[in-house]
């Protein structure tokens, strides 16, 4: 197997003898030039926590995580494309599956940092809680071996053009979709806590999630390997996808921050009221 990345000025040129669309070619450039959203927004993150001397090592795990995963995205997009052949195990197979496995531990550490968040210590509700996203993360992670090291393919899912790795007009192969459905739980654990949560803290939530939910559905129904009719074809869905989520890398930042906040403020209210 041979280790072939993508030159893209040349690569511009060769497209037409590969019979690739400009649109893709365009799609593919533009998912590299927005993964190193990821990067940035991690690493600020990570100096944001520390300017603030937050103690919660699992976040900064998670921030790290976060930015690995954004430069393995940013080699499985440079893997050459044209290369790919359904059970044939190539650079753009393997690239995928080191992108696919971070993204889905990462999400997977998520999920375990906020129910640290939450839960605190020993506690039998984080227990069952990691317990169960544990078991969802090591599902997909040996079904998406499986595919690519056993029959050589990552079919879609959900939509898509058709072919395997088409994701012309959208689709979810079943590592993506597994990725959505180890954070599923967060949605039990953030909305059991939101009573208990302060205003300023429910509004950086709401905007968290709603961030997500609306880059879910863009990357979704429009697609990851073309330019297609999404505003009219100016906008790349699984682009955007990568902004909004270097976004909400953000929120959870401000999200854990404010925590500590609304934590600093009520230690000195007991300790004046006393």
């Amino acid at each position: 197997m041979q280790i072939n990345f993508i030159d893209w000025v040349a690569f511009k040129e060769i497209m037409v003898d590969a019979n690739m669309s400009l649109a893709e070619y365009c799609a593919q450039y533009s998912a590299v030039q927005t993964n190193w959203v990821y990067t940035f927004a991690g690493i600020i993150g990570i100096l944001l926590l520390a300017v603030t001397k937050n103690k919660k090592w699992y976040w900064y795990i998670f921030l790290a995580l976060y930015t690995v995963m954004s430069v393995t995205s940013v080699g499985m997009h440079t893997a050459n494309y044209g290369e790919f052949e359904p059970f044939k195990l190539t650079t753009k197979l393997v690239a995928s599956y080191v992108d696919m496995s971070l993204t889905e531990l990462t999400v997977w550490w998520g999920a375990c940092c906020a129910a640290m968040e939450f839960h605190p210590g020993k506690n039998k509700k984080r227990t069952v809680f990691t317990a169960i996203v544990t078991a969802i993360m090591l599902i997909v992670i040996v079904t998406l071996t499986y595919e690519v090291f056993v029959i050589h393919n990552r079919p879609l899912y959900i939509g898509g053009g058709g072919a395997p790795m088409d994701g012309k007009t959208g689709g979810l192969s079943l590592a993506e979709f597994g990725c959505f459905l180890t954070a599923v739980p967060l949605f039990y654990l953030f909305g059991s806590n939101f009573k208990y949560m302060e205003k300023e803290e429910k509004s950086v939530i709401i905007i968290l999630i709603s961030t997500l939910l609306i880059a879910v559905v863009i990357t979704s129904l429009w697609g990851d390997n073309e330019i297609n009719g999404f505003a009219l074809g100016n906008f790349h869905g699984h682009s955007i996808w990568h902004i909004l989520g270097g976004l909400a890398e953000l929120e959870v930042v401000f999200w854990v921050h404010q925590r500590e906040t609304n934590k600093k403020i009520a230690e000195l209210k007991t300790k004046y009221s006393a």
